[in-house]
């Protein structure tokens, strides 16, 4: 007994001692693909590796420089351990400065060494738990939490409510529902269409919480729509002046759909112009007054890189660059849609919106399979002069053209 209590105290030692020893868990090669210089761009990655990897919470992960020897220290998110406890997946964020047209070799290591474990104190802050959030940098204050003054803001959806622009001091609201409120659906014979908001406590919730990146993960039946199965993940970066919503609808059986959106902002009476870039590279600028016309004429494709709604005289901006657009359903096929485009709308004294429309105001057959997966950043700016759409321009070619990650084999 006690030989058998000796062998399990060493064979612990040497685990320990195993998981002790700092790693290099992954070499990557990062590419700048555009001649565009980045300073500190968010890369993320992820990564496969034994479990006890990553199970030393007195070890950091750094991202080092294989030129210069520099350390960058990462922040770990989206842990998923596999059914047999063995191997852990997980996605990894830092941030590097590259040249234009420069590329890199960096080594992802483990480290114990006093002081890595520390995490870089930036401005991002959270408060709140579940579904009841308030997310902030120095550029924005999000809120996610509930309110009373509406009903559709009464729901524990974890959707923004209200975006304050800090710069300007503006809060940026809608007093039917919340500023944020898409993918919404609408099946025959229902009366009003439904909407991501009207989650209540969506069945799977995590928040991972760190210094680079807050990440709310959620994932339900879409509202009064079984068959669509909903996943939402917000995305909020330090330092930067945008965040990022990914959706995902899967269509898991057959359906009919008269209404089906996503991209959609709806704001208070805030703004006075609209802009935004054409698939070919037009810039269009227009005051709210001017644009119905023009829009009948050519609305706006689904495909343009960004739209922006502007104060022409306060100067604040509020916009969406489009990252990802993929109607491609499980056999690789187009999944349905119906005069697909976005939709520029004002209503009720003022409330303006835009969305994107997928299928528009016609009765449409939906086949299981069928899946729209869309992911968006969403910017608050100053118009500047002479160029007044430099800032989203410039974030609109940075974030459309990623920083490029490979893996090297070990």
């Amino acid at each position: 007994m006690n030989r058998f209590l000796i062998v399990t105290a060493l064979l612990f030692s040497l685990a320990a001692a195993a998981a002790a020893q700092d790693r290099e868990l992954a070499r990557i090669i990062l590419t700048e693909p555009i001649g565009l210089a980045r300073s500190r761009e968010y890369v993320k990655l992820s990564l496969q590796a034994e479990a006890w990897a990553l199970a030393d919470s007195h070890a950091a992960l750094l991202a080092i420089d294989a030129a210069t020897q520099r350390a960058i220290p990462c922040q770990v998110f989206n842990q998923q351990l596999s059914a047999n406890g063995e191997a852990v997946i997980f996605s990894v964020i830092f941030p590097v400065t590259l040249q234009a047209g420069e590329t890199k070799i960096l080594s992802l290591r483990t480290s114990h060494e006093s002081g890595s474990r520390s995490q870089p104190v930036t401005d991002l802050l959270l408060e709140g738990k579940g579904t009841e959030l308030r997310i902030a940098n120095k550029f924005y204050v999000a809120d996610l939490r509930r309110s009373e003054r509406a009903e559709p803001q009464s729901h524990a959806s974890g959707q923004i409510r209200e975006l304050l622009i800090e710069e300007f001091n503006q809060l940026l609201t809608n007093a039917e529902d919340r500023l944020h409120w898409a993918p919404n659906f609408k099946r025959p014979g229902m009366e009003y269409y439904t909407t991501i908001a009207h989650w209540n406590e969506p069945r799977v919730q995590a928040i991972d919480n760190g210094g680079y990146l807050i990440q709310t993960r959620r994932q339900d039946l879409a509202p009064g729509h079984p068959e669509i199965l909903l996943t939402a993940v917000y995305s909020f970066y330090a330092e930067v002046p945008y965040f990022e919503f990914y959706s995902s609808m899967e269509v898991t059986e057959d359906l009919w759909l008269e209404l089906l959106r996503n991209d959609e902002m709806t704001m208070d009476s805030m703004f006075t112009h609209l802009a935004f870039q054409r698939p070919e590279g037009e810039i269009v600028d227009v005051p709210f007054s001017e644009r119905y016309e023009m829009l009948q004429q050519r609305p706006i494709e689904n495909e343009a890189p960004w739209l922006c709604f502007y104060h022409a005289e306060k100067q604040y901006a509020f916009g969406s660059i489009r990252l990802q657009y993929d109607l491609t359903n499980a056999l690789g096929e187009p999944s349905p849609t119906y005069q697909a485009h976005t939709q520029i709308g004002e209503w009720l004294g003022g409330i303006k919106y835009w969305n994107r429309r997928l299928i528009h105001d016609h009765l449409t057959f939906v086949p299981k399979g069928s899946r729209y997966v869309e992911r968006n950043a969403y910017v608050v700016f100053r118009i500047g002069a002479p160029q007044r759409f430099e800032a989203i321009e410039n974030l609109a070619r940075q974030l459309r053209n990623p920083i490029r990650v490979s893996v090297l084999p070990q």
